[in-house]
Order: C-alpha cells, then sequence, then structure tokens
C-alpha cells in the first residue's frame, strides 16, 4: 500500500516537457510510482483534477541562516510551495564564524541577522549539528561563505602567501562537513579589494572539481559584462563549477542592452564547456546592507573604521563627489537610481524607527538635510546596520533571463528581525506563476516549474531532487495555478502567499487541503 497516492493531477515534471495526465503515488519519503494507480492502492486518495501537480520549489539563494531556527520558520516558505533552500550566500555564511569578533557579527547582521547565541557557528559542521537538533519544516542546506572565511584570515587589504594557504586549509575543512559549496561576495568587504589572480589562488582547492562556486559579482551596473569575463575567467582557469547570483542589469541606462550581451557571453562559455549558469529574483528592487552604497576605499578596515571615515566633512565632500561622478570598480547604486529610489527598510535605534519604509531622498528632506549627509549620519547613528530596498532594473531583463534556459528563480531574501522585508521573502514563487506565466506570459509554467525545480537542483548538485520521477524523494507541490497568489507588496510586505493546495516535504503533508498542519518533515542536506 502506498501512503498517498496523488489522482487526476497535470504532472509538470521539472524538465520543461509538456504537462500530462498521472497519478502519483508516495511511500517512504519516496515518488514510487507515476502511472495509472488504482484508488485502492493507496491509504489516502489526494483528487487533484485540474490542479498542477509539481516538484517541490528549490530556492538556492537566500540569507536564512538564523531564520531556520526561528519558532515561526516554514510557514512563509511552504506557502509558496518551497520544500528545499539553501542559505550561506553572497560571501556571507554564518559558519565559521567566531563570535568574538564583533566587527563581524556587526558586519553579517543586516543580511543574516544576529548571531543566535545557542547556535554554534565556529564551524560548519558545529552549524549543521545546531540545524539538525531542531525540528525544520522544510529542507535546508547550506554554502560556505568565502567572504567569512577571508575576514578570519586577512590581516590587510591583500593576501599574503600564508593567509592564502590558511585560507585554503579552512575551505577544504568547512567543505568536507557538508557545504553544498562556497559563495564569493565579490559586491562586499573584504572580497571587493581582491583581485582576480587572489580569488583563483584561495579557491586552488576547487580545481577540477565539481563543487559550485556561486558568485555576487563585482559589478551589476555599468561593469556587469565586464564582472561576468571575470567569473567565466576563474571558472576556465580552474576548470570548476561557476554560479552567477542574482543577474541584473542595475540602472536604467543599462536596461535592454547589457543582459543581451551578458547572456551572449553566459552561453559562449557553456558552447566552450564551461559549467556555468545563473540565476534571477522576479522583481525590479533589490535588497542589502545600505553600506552597499560606499565606494570600496570607504568600507575599507570594517564598520569601526567605515563609521570615522563618514564622519569627517572632508570624507563626506569626497563621497558626495565620487558619487556624482562614479568610477572604475564601484557600482555607484545612488548614482543610477536616485535616491527617490532606496528604501531604509530596516533600521533599529528607536529615534530612527519612524522612517522605516521611507526613500533617502525623504528621510534627508525631514531631518533638513541632503541626501549624502543623510546617509552618512543614519549609518553612524545605527553602527552600519541598515538594509536598503532599492529599485535597480526591469521586467523586460527578468524575463529574458528567465528564458535563457539556464537560469534558476531565486529569492535573494532577508529575514529582518524587524522593520520592512522586501516583499520577495514572501512571495517570490508564487509571483513568477502570477505575474511572469499569468499576467505577462513571458514563459510557460512547464517552464517555469523548471526553473524553480530542476535548474535549481542541478546548478547545486542536489541529485535526488528537483523532478517527479519515481525513485527520488517525494517533495511535491499540488495547485491551480490561477489561484497562486502573491500576497504582500512593498507597503505591506508581511503576508504569506495563497494558492498552495498541498505541499509534501520527504512524502509527508506540510500543507493539507490548502492549510498548515504543522508538521516538521525537513532534513539538512549536504553535499
Amino acid at each position: 500500500m502506498y501512503e498517498f497516492v496523488i489522482k487526476n493531477g497535470n504532472i509538470i515534471d521539472g524538465t520543461g516537457g509538456a504537462a500530462y495526465k498521472a497519478d502519483v503515488a508516495i511511500a517512504d519519503g519516496k515518488i514510487a510510482r507515476i502511472g495509472h494507480i488504482p484508488e485502492r492502492a493507496a491509504h489516502t486518495v489526494i483528487d487533484a483534477e485540474g490542479r498542477a501537480v509539481t516538484p517541490g520549489f528549490i530556492d538556492i539563494h537566500r540569507h536564512g541562516d538564523m531564520a531556520a531556527f526561528r519558532d515561526n520558520f516554514g510557514a512563509l516558505e511552504l506557502s509558496q510551495g518551497l520544500t528545499t533552500v539553501i542559505n550561506g550566500n553572497c560571501g556571507m555564511s554564518a559558519a565559521p564564524v567566531d563570535k568574538g569578533n564583533k566587527g563581524l557579527l556587526n558586519y553579517l547582521r543586516p543580511v543574516i541577522g544576529d548571531i543566535l547565541p545557542y547556535v554554534s557557528t565556529d564551524t560548519m559542521a558545529g552549524y549543521f549539528r545546531s540545524l539538525g537538533s531542531i525540528a525544520l519544516p522544510l529542507n535546508c542546506g547550506m554554502l560556505l561563505g568565502c567572504g567569512v572565511v577571508w575576514s578570519s584570515v586577512l590581516g590587510g587589504e591583500h593576501p599574503t602567501e600564508a593567509e592564502t594557504r590558511k585560507f585554503r586549509k579552512i575551505l577544504e575543512r568547512e567543505l568536507a562537513s557538508g557545504a553544498m559549496g562556497v559563495s564569493l561576495g565579490l559586491g562586499y568587504a573584504p572580497e571587493c579589494f581582491l583581485t582576480t589572480d587572489e580569488l583563483i589562488s584561495g579557491l586552488e582547492p576547487l580545481r577540477n572539481t565539481d563543487i559550485p562556486i556561486t558568485f555576487h559579482m563585482r559589478q551589476e551596473g555599468d561593469g556587469v559584462c565586464d564582472a561576468i569575463r571575470e567569473v567565466i575567467k576563474i571558472g576556465e582557469t580552474l576548470h570548476a563549477h561557476v554560479h552567477i547570483s542574482h543577474l541584473k542589469a542595475m540602472g536604467k541606462r543599462n536596461w535592454n542592452s547589457r543582459i543581451p550581451e551578458g547572456l551572449e557571453l553566459i552561453r559562449s562559455a557553456r558552447e566552450r564547456g564551461l559549467n556555468i549558469a545563473c540565476d534571477v529574483y522576479p522583481y525590479t528592487a533589490g535588497s542589502t546592507q545600505l553600506m552597499h552604497i560606499l565606494p570600496p576605499e570607504f568600507i575599507e578596515g570594517g564598520t569601526a573604521a567605515t563609521i570615522e571615515r563618514l564622519k569627517g566633512k572632508a570624507n563626506r565632500d569626497r563621497l558626495r563627489d565620487r558619487m556624482e561622478k562614479g568610477g572604475e570598480g564601484f557600482d555607484n547604486i545612488a548614482g543610477m537610481v536616485g535616491w527617490e529610489n532606496i528604501i531604509m527598510s530596516t533600521l533599529n535605534t528607536p529615534a530612527n524607527k519612524r522612517f522605516e519604509g521611507m526613500t533617502v531622498q525623504d528621510i534627508a528632506k525631514a531631518r533638513g538635510t541632503d541626501p549624502v549627509n543623510c546617509v552618512c549620519d543614519m549609518l553612524i547613528e545605527e553602527n552600519c546596520a541598515i538594509t536598503m530596498i532599492d529599485f535597480i532594473t526591469c521586467e523586460e531583463d527578468i524575463a529574458r533571463i528567465l528564458n535563457c534556459g539556464f537560469a534558476s528563480v531565486i529569492s535573494d531574501s532577508i529575514y529582518p528581525a524587524s522593520g520592512r522585508p522586501h516583499p520577495r521573502l514572501y512571495g517570490t514563487y508564487a509571483r513568477i506563476i502570477q505575474r511572469f506565466v499569468g499576467e505577462r506570459r513571458d514563459m510557460t509554467l512547464e517552464a517555469a516549474v523548471k526553473a524553480m525545480t530542476y535548474t535549481p537542483a542541478k546548478a547545486l548538485n542536489i541529485a535526488d531532487r528537483g523532478l517527479l520521477k519515481e525513485g527520488l524523494c517525494a517533495d511535491v507541490n499540488v495547485f491551480d495555478p490561477a489561484e497562486v497568489k502573491e500576497r504582500g507588496s512593498y507597503a505591506d510586505p508581511d503576508k504569506c502567499a495563497a494558492g498552495m493546495d498541498y505541499v509534501f516535504v520527504n512524502g509527508k503533508p506540510a500543507i493539507a487541503a490548502g492549510e498548515l498542519t504543522g508538521g516538521a518533515f525537513g532534513q539538512v542536506i549536504r553535499r
């Protein structure tokens, strides 16, 4: 007897092939059979007439390293069909992190949150032990953040030979603990200061391996194509598996031109034999640290050094000039998108809470100052721990990436402890179905499901999930595509998506008849 049989559904198996009518049997946490299955063969029968039956969705780019330990973890993920998430992205992972390194903890705070005292973070093995000790509502894996590793070994801006050897040793140790791969954050300190050759030298242990190396690239605006070339160079030099995170072209002057060029660069590299792919989120706004708008020379040396630089008038004048003129090696976000398109979404001091959700332009006006002084003052007041939402790209470029054939859908979600999160935290996967399949008709449902299941599974070598295939783990969604809705917005983001009738995690129903069951059926997944 099978535990469950899902009858009469439209099977969208994750391959991108056309939907077909069939039944799906689940037993012992696996997809036991796909075909015509009599009702009498199951303990529980689910009628999926008129509904899509798909693999569970996989988000390979979240920042929920600490969120996974919160009591409310799971509801917003499962409600949009997510059954597997991967954290530790953009060079920032919760391990290996020394809890005594206050500067690093403060730097990580706007992205992954406060490091919880009861979570082991000194090694990836310790983190996995902590994660494995709790009841997980969905599957969780981790990338090793190279930024935190470099932060622990660097004594200056550039590594010595001894520091590079130490970096490699830590890399090998942490990967042996089961990290899915490594992530780099080349837009953030300290990796933004490293040369391409220094990065290649540090990543030497990954030469001729299939261990994924994911890149938050050095630039995502005017210099995005040069940044893509850098990723390709690293991949081809090391004969390695590389992946570009949240591909985009920031700034209106780059829309509809840089992405077609960048996608062609990736296609050409794939034709030469490089294992390279990318991912994209379906929103025109991003979200990260407000510090990210500063030029590299302003963030060198960590939070304390940054704050000291921001205090002086001469430095502020230099910053204003830099933002007006731009320059090499600097994604001048404020210059490309304008202060009216940058929102301060998370603030921590009581005096500044009233400004959450307002643009820098409007906050500056309310404080009786100009945007540059406003940003400098507030970064000082908030100890640099400010999260922003910035409107940076266009839906036409998003659609181009979605349809390239090698792009995964991701959310890049940050879980703020307070303030307003980006609505993608709650609604990314519903938005793909509602907006890009239903409203804009940029892609078929079959193509969208592939981009949310098999493509991300392949990107991180997750071999036992991502397809509806006999023998694979039974992570399965059942839904009516017309009923899947993103309910949150930038003004009111804290609303779970709607439309999932059933969500199975490892063969057990986490959502049944549209309601969360409260079950915790997830697993820690390792390489």
